[in-house]
C-alpha cells in the first residue's frame, strides 16, 4: 500500500475495529516500520483536537525533517503561503495591505533554503565590495572620487541584496502562481489572490489551504523522487530486479479518526483532493502521494455506498458494494476495483477515496506473549481459552493480564478457570463489571450488580447468541431498547462477521456460506456472565413456599424465545426452522436430554443437515461454565445417560451435543481425550446409520483425528 506509482490517487484507510482492539498500538508500530525511509506523520486527535488547517500545519511541520531517502527536505511553500496571509491582519487601505503581503512573501523567502543561501552569498559580495572600494582602490581614489566610490557601495548593497533574494523568489513562483488558479481569486494577480485569502474566515480558506498542503506534497513527490538506494524496504522474492524499483508514498496515521474533530480534518482533506481534481481535470492533480491511515471504532454511513457493513452478511443485491477486508490482505487492487466503468456512483464523490478495512484480531500467539508474566500469580488461564475469550482484543488481554496481577497466587483453584467473575479492585468489582464499563459504547450502560428489569446491553447479547437472529432484520418489538442496541452496538463495531469463530464441524454441515455476523466474543461472554450472576433488585434469595428463586438468565432467554416464535408465526416462517430455534433456546435453558432427545430423532434423515442442526444447537449460551469447569459440567451432563436403555444413537447423540456444546464456550481448553471422544461418537453413529451415505459423519469425525 505504500508503493507509488506515477499519477495514481491515494486511499484515506479507515482500520476498523472496536473500542482498545489495538489500533493506536498497530499505528505506533508502522510509524516505527517507516523510521527514516518513508515520510511520514501523525495526528492524534484524542490528545490535540485540533482544526483542519492547524492539524495540516503539524503534518507539514512533522514532514520538514530530513529523509534518508530524499535529498532535500519537503517544503510546503503554497501552504506557508496561504497560512500567513490568512494569519496576517491586513490594513483597510489595500496599498498598504498590498505593501504587507509583499513584506511577507520577503520575510519568508529570506527563511527558505534559497534565501538563506542568497543572505549568506550576498554578505559574501558585500564584503567584497568593501575590499574593492576600501582597499584596492585606496591609493589611487583620493578625494572627492573617494567619496563617490563610498556612495557607490552604500548604493550597491541593497541593489544586489535585492537581485540576490529575486533570485530565491524565483523558487516560490509556482506557489504564487498556484494561489492565483484558484477559484477564490477569480483570476487575481499573485498579491490580491492571497489578500483575498487574508479576509476569508478561517473556514472558508481551510479548503484552499488543505488544497495547497497536497499540491505542495504532489509537486515535493514529483519533482525530488526518493533515493532508491537508501531504501530499506524488506522486498519479497518475487520482487527482484527492475521489479523492485519503486517510490514511497507519504504516510498520514491519524488516531481518534471518530472524534469531531478528526472527522472535520478527514473530510476536509477528502473535499480538497476533490478539489484538485476538479481544478485540473485530467492532470493527475489529485494524484498526491499522501496515503492516509485513520484509526476509527465507528462506521461511517457514508462508506455503504461501496462498502458492505461489517455486520452484514452479504452486500446488498444490485449495488456496487464489496467486503471490507481484513487489513493483512487488504490490496491496492482491491481499492482501485472502483475506477472501473459501472462499479458505482460518482468517483468525485467522497467515498470514492475511502477504503475501510478490518484491523486482524491477536493470533494465540501474540495474546500469549502479552499476557505473559514469570510473576508468581495464581495458575495462568490456558493460552488457547485466553484467545478464545478476548477474540485477539488488545484490550481485554490487557484486561487479563491486570487481573492476573491482581490475584494472590494462594486464591481458591476456581479463579483461573473463570477469570471475569473474579474481583479486579477493593470495591469488589469483578472483571466482567469493569470491561463493560469500558467497552460498552456511549449510550449503553454496564448492567448494575442488581436490577429491576434486564439491562438493553444485556438483552442485545442474550439476542445475538442466537446466530440465527443476528442478520435477521426482523427484530421483535417485545424487547425493550433492542433495535436501538442493536444499532449502537453495530455502529460502534462489535458486532461483525470477523468475530465469528467457526466450528470445527462447520464446514462440514454449512459448506462455504457466508460467516454469520456475531457479538465480540469479549463483550458477549460479560455480558452473559452478567446475566448468569445477576440478582433481581428486592428479590429474597429463596421463596417461602419453597418454589425456586427468580432467575434472570431463565426469564430472559424464555421471553425472548416466545418473541421470536411470535415474530415467524407473523411473518409464516418456516415450521422446521421454528422448531429447531426453539431447541436451541431450550438448550440454553439448560435442557440438555430433551434436546439430545430430540436431535437423535432426526439423525436418519440427512446427515449433512443434521450436522448443521448439531453445529447450530451447540452453539447456545452455556451456563454451567459459569459455575462449574468444563468437566464437571461434561459429568453432570452425562450423569447415568448409558444405564437409561438408550441404544447407540441415543447415547452417542448425547455425548457429542455435550461435548461440542462445551467446546464452543470460550473458557473451555481443547483436550486431546475429548477430541478422540468425538471422534469416536462420530464413528459410532456412522456405524449405525440406516442411510447409504455417511460422508458427513466421516468428514465431521475426521477433523477431530
Amino acid at each position: 500500500m505504500i508503493w507509488r506509482y506515477p499519477d495514481q490517487r491515494q486511499p484515506v484507510v479507515a482500520l476498523l475495529g472496536p473500542r482498545q482492539s489495538g489500533k493506536t498500538t498497530m499505528l505506533r508500530s508502522l510509524s516505527q516500520g517507516c523510521g527514516s525511509t518513508v515520510v511520514h506523520a501523525h495526528l492524534d486527535f484524542h490528545e490535540n483536537p485540533l482544526d483542519p488547517v492547524s492539524a495540516a500545519a503539524l503534518v507539514a511541520f512533522q514532514m520538514m525533517r530530513g529523509w534518508d531517502t530524499l535529498r532535500r527536505s519537503p517544503v510546503f511553500h503554497r501552504f506557508a503561503l496561504g497560512l500567513l496571509a490568512l494569519n496576517e491582519n491586513l490594513e483597510a487601505d489595500r496599498s498598504r495591505a498590498t505593501d504587507q503581503i509583499k513584506g511577507l512573501i520577503h520575510q519568508y523567502t529570506r527563511n527558505t533554503r534559497r534565501g538563506r543561501f542568497a543572505i549568506r552569498l550576498e554578505e559574501a559580495v558585500d564584503a567584497t565590495v568593501d575590499v574593492v572600494v576600501t582597499g584596492a582602490l585606496s591609493p589611487l581614489v583620493q578625494g572627492q572620487a573617494r567619496e563617490v566610490a563610498t556612495a557607490v557601495r552604500e548604493r550597491a548593497r541593497p541593489v544586489i541584496g535585492s537581485l540576490l533574494q529575486s533570485t530565491a523568489r524565483w523558487g516560490l513562483r509556482d506557489a504564487l502562481r498556484w494561489h492565483v488558479g484558484i477559484p477564490e481569486a477569480e483570476a487575481a494577480g499573485s498579491l490580491d489572490a492571497l489578500i483575498r485569502l487574508s479576509s476569508a474566515s478561517r473556514s472558508a480558506a481551510v479548503g484552499p489551504l488543505l488544497a495547497a498542503f497536497l499540491a505542495d506534497a504532489k509537486d515535493q513527490a514529483e519533482r525530488h523522487p526518493a533515493l532508491r538506494s537508501s531504501c530499506s524496504c524488506e522486498l519479497p522474492e518475487e520482487y527482484a530486479g527492475r521489479a523492485a524499483r519503486h517510490d514511497h508514498a507519504w504516510v498520514l496515521f491519524v488516531d481518534g479518526a471518530q472524534t469531531p474533530a478528526g472527522r472535520r480534518f478527514l473530510a476536509a482533506l477528502v473535499a480538497a483532493r476533490i478539489r484538485n481534481e476538479q481544478n485540473e481535470p485530467g492532470s493527475g492533480a489529485a494524484a498526491d502521494p499522501l496515503v492516509v491511515l485513520a484509526a476509527c471504532d465507528q462506521w461511517q454511513p457514508e462508506w455503504t455506498t461501496r462498502w458492505c457493513e461489517p455486520w452484514r452478511t452479504t452486500p446488498l443485491p444490485d449495488t456496487p458494494q464489496r467486503r471490507v477486508p481484513l487489513l493483512s490482505r487488504a490490496t491496492r487492487t482491491r481499492w482501485t476495483r472502483q475506477d472501473e466503468a459501472g462499479a458505482g456512483p460518482d468517483p468525485a464523490s467522497a467515498a470514492h477515496y475511502w477504503y475501510p478495512v478490518w484491523l486482524d484480531p491477536m493470533s494465540e500467539e501474540r495474546v500469549s506473549y502479552l499476557t505473559d508474566d514469570p510473576a508468581p500469580l495464581a495458575a495462568p488461564v490456558p493460552a488457547s481459552v485466553v484467545h478464545a475469550l478476548t477474540g485477539g482484543h488488545w484490550g481485554a488481554a490487557i484486561a487479563l493480564q491486570e487481573q492476573r496481577e491482581s490475584t494472590p497466587p494462594d486464591a481458591e483453584t476456581g479463579v483461573p478457570d473463570r477469570p471475569l467473575p473474579a474481583v479486579v479492585d477493593a470495591s469488589g468489582r469483578p472483571l466482567w463489571s469493569r470491561a463493560l464499563e469500558t467497552s460498552l459504547p456511549e449510550g449503553l450502560a454496564a448492567p448494575a450488580p442488581e436490577w429491576t428489569n434486564p439491562p438493553p446491553a444485556v438483552l442485545a447479547a442474550a439476542y445475538l447468541a442466537d446466530m440465527r437472529t443476528a442478520d435477521d432484520p426482523r427484530v421483535p418489538q417485545d424487547i425493550a431498547d433492542l433495535p436501538r442496541s442493536l444499532e449502537l452496538l453495530r455502529r460502534n463495531l462489535w458486532v461483525s462477521t470477523f468475530f465469528h469463530r467457526p466450528s470445527r464441524i462447520r464446514e462440514v454441515g454449512w459448506g462455504e456460506a457466508d460467516r454469520p455476523p456475531v457479538l465480540h466474543p469479549w463483550l458477549s461472554r460479560c455480558a452473559l456472565t452478567a446475566l448468569s450472576a445477576a440478582t433481581p433488585a428486592g428479590a429474597p434469595a429463596a421463596a417461602a413456599d419453597g418454589e425456586r428463586p427468580a432467575d434472570p438468565w431463565h426469564d430472559v432467554f424464555t421471553r425472548q424465545a416466545r418473541a421470536l416464535a411470535s415474530v415467524a408465526a407473523t411473518h409464516n416462517g418456516a415450521g422446521l426452522a421454528r422448531e429447531e430455534q426453539q431447541l436451541f433456546y431450550d438448550l440454553a435453558l439448560g435442557k440438555f436430554a430433551p434436546v439430545a432427545e430430540a436431535l437423535a430423532g432426526r439423525f436418519d434423515r440427512d446427515h449433512r443437515a443434521w450436522v448443521r442442526l448439531l453445529d447450530y444447537l451447540a452453539s447456545a449460551p452455556c451456563r454451567l461454565v459459569h459455575e462449574q469447569s468444563a468437566h464437571e459440567s461434561y459429568a453432570l451432563l452425562l450423569a447415568g445417560i448409558e444405564q437409561t436403555g438408550r441404544d447407540v444413537v441415543a447415547v452417542a447423540t448425547a455425548k457429542l451435543l455435550a461435548l461440542l456444546w462445551l467446546y464452543n464456550d470460550p473458557l473451555t481448553e481443547r483436550s486431546r481425550r475429548w477430541d478422540a471422544q468425538i471422534e469416536e461418537g462420530f464413528e459410532r453413529l456412522s456405524h449405525n446409520s440406516r442411510l447409504l451415505d455417511v460422508s458427513a459423519l466421516q468428514q465431521a469425525g475426521a477433523l477431530f483425528a
